[in-house]
C-alpha cells in the first residue's frame, strides 16, 4: 500500500513537472522543433499578451546569420514575460539534420523551428499571404496578436529596439 501511495506522489508530480514546462513555454535550443500552419497559429496564441518577433531565417541567408546575433541580444535584455522570439529556419524540412548542426555550431542558444511544410508560403501565409520570400523576414506583433511591423531585410539592433517599442515594449 505504501509502495502505491508513493508512485502515485511520483506520478503526480511528474504531471506537475510536465505541465510546468508547457505553461512556460521553454524548447529545447539543441533541438530543432518542425513547424506547420496549425503549430505556427498555437505558438502565436499562446504568445498573446507578449511583444513577439518572429523571424524567419535559413542557413544559406548570409545577412539572415549576420543579424541573428543582434536578435539574441534582444531576447538576452528583454524581460522574458514581455518578449518572445520566435525563429523559423526556412530550409527545407528535409535538411533538418544538418540545420540542427549547423545552429549547434554557430547559434546554440537560439530557440529555432523549422519549416515543415512543403512550401515556404503556405507557412508564412498564416502571417503574410502576400510575403514576397525575401530572407530575413521578420514580422512584430504587438500584445494583442497583431502585425504591428513587416521587417524585410537585415536591419541593426538599434531599430528592432525602437520598433519593439512602439510596439508596447
Amino acid at each position: 500500500m505504501m509502495r502505491r501511495g508513493f508512485a502515485f506522489l511520483w506520478a503526480v508530480a511528474g504531471l506537475v513537472v510536465a505541465s510546468a514546462a508547457l505553461a512556460s513555454d521553454k524548447h529545447d535550443p539543441a533541438k530543432l522543433v518542425p513547424m506547420d500552419r496549425e503549430a505556427l497559429r498555437r505558438e502565436l496564441s499562446i504568445s498573446q499578451g507578449s511583444v513577439v518577433l518572429v523571424n524567419l531565417w535559413a542557413t544559406w541567408c548570409t545577412p539572415c546569420l549576420r543579424e541573428i546575433p543582434d536578435l539574441l541580444a534582444l531576447e538576452s535584455e528583454l524581460p522574458t514575460n514581455d518578449f518572445r522570439l520566435l525563429a523559423i529556419s526556412m530550409d527545407d524540412a528535409y535538411s533538418a539534420g544538418w540545420v540542427t548542426e549547423f545552429k549547434a555550431k554557430h547559434f546554440p542558444s537560439l530557440v529555432s523551428f523549422i519549416n515543415a511544410e512543403l512550401d515556404m508560403d503556405t507557412l508564412v501565409s498564416v502571417i503574410d499571404p502576400v510575403w514576397n520570400e525575401t530572407l530575413p523576414t521578420s514580422y512584430i506583433f504587438n500584445r494583442e496578436g497583431e502585425v504591428v511591423k513587416k521587417v524585410q531585410g537585415k536591419k541593426p539592433i538599434e531599430f528592432f529596439r525602437e520598433q519593439l517599442a512602439e510596439a508596447g515594449l
